[in-house]
């Protein structure tokens, strides 16, 4: 089975990935996203993120982009409205599987595309995220119940490079479709593999749309412009503040910008939302080294400045 995400889901890459730190040239990847359990820490969560958000930093990018993971588009309705019209509910979706595999369809996997089902449909290239999404629009266009699964595997892992020459680490998620006819389910794969047997786990929209972002955020960091990833991160973090892995790809963000105090606060946030986070735990230390590391060059810069008067 291939690996990919979203949206540090989120970057999810296929499905989602996120930072994780593990030298000085290392940073770790998230990714799983805990819904809010009531108890009224999202509220905290939130405002949490306005303490912590720069001035200097827009709050949002140019125009929401998480709705644009599942719309519909003209292409994906004419290829729907041409299948059965006439049929039941289950009977369309059923023969929309039947005709897509008919014709082949297969979506080129790339850890790195978190596509937005319309993308996926169209350009058929992206990662898990982006084959499940396609998934959930084209069901849920026929009135077929459909939602995500989070597959709880053990995580994969890879490294790239980022502009500034930096290995980033990432830890790798998986996605997959759930759709319901009724009395039974069926699980839809990418590219409609054998089903994972690994336990599966349902998770809301919202989770998938903050990993889609936080994969855009991570696609933009490593890139060189965290500038522009911020905004994407909080657009995440609004839809799923209880994320101990989005806090956790938000310190990463402000520590590539050398923001150490606000990345061990965003860590040591993530920490408090899962004490579990391992790849928190690591980039938090790495954080004290930093600033360990400063100090002691102020200090050093002092006693020079001391010598020489």
């Amino acid at each position: 089975m291939q690996w990919m995400a979203i949206f540090t889901c989120v970057l999810l890459a296929s499905c989602a990935s996120g930072p994780q730190s593990a030298d000085s040239a290392r940073a770790n990847a998230p990714y799983s996203v805990p819904a809010s359990d009531g108890s009224g820490s999202s509220a905290l969560a939130l405002a949490q993120l306005d303490q912590l958000w720069p001035s200097d930093t827009p709050l949002a990018p140019a125009s929401d982009l998480a709705p644009g993971l599942l719309a519909l588009s003209p292409e994906m309705k004419h290829f729907v409205d041409g299948i059965g019209p006439g049929l039941s509910p289950k009977q369309r979706f059923r023969r929309i599987l039947r005709t897509l595999k008919q014709d082949r369809f297969y979506l080129e996997y790339d850890l790195d595309t978190t596509a937005t089902a319309a993308e996926a449909f169209t350009s058929r290239r992206g990662n898990c995220i982006s084959f499940a999404a396609l998934i959930v629009v084209l069901a849920r266009e026929v009135g077929v119940p459909a939602h995500f699964n989070r597959v709880e595997a053990p995580r994969a892992r890879r490294a790239t490079r980022g502009a500034d020459g930096r290995v980033l680490v990432q830890n790798i998620l998986h996605i997959n479709a759930e759709v319901s006819f009724g009395w039974s389910t069926q699980i839809i794969e990418l590219n409609f593999e054998p089903r994972s047997l690994h336990r599966h786990v349902a998770i809301a929209d919202a989770e998938v749309q903050s990993l889609y972002l936080n994969n855009l955020a991570m696609d933009k960091a490593r890139a060189g412009r965290t500038s522009e990833a911020l905004p994407l991160l909080r657009e995440a973090l609004t839809l799923t503040p209880d994320s101990s892995i989005l806090w956790n790809t938000l310190g990463y963000l402000y520590r590539q910008q050398g923001k150490l105090e606000l990345a061990e606060l965003s860590y040591t946030q993530a920490l408090s939302l899962d004490e579990r986070n391992t790849a928190a735990k690591n980039n938090l230390k790495r954080v004290y080294a930093l600033q360990s590391q400063q100090a002691l060059s102020l200090s050093d810069t002092a006693n020079d400045a001391d010598q020489e008067s």
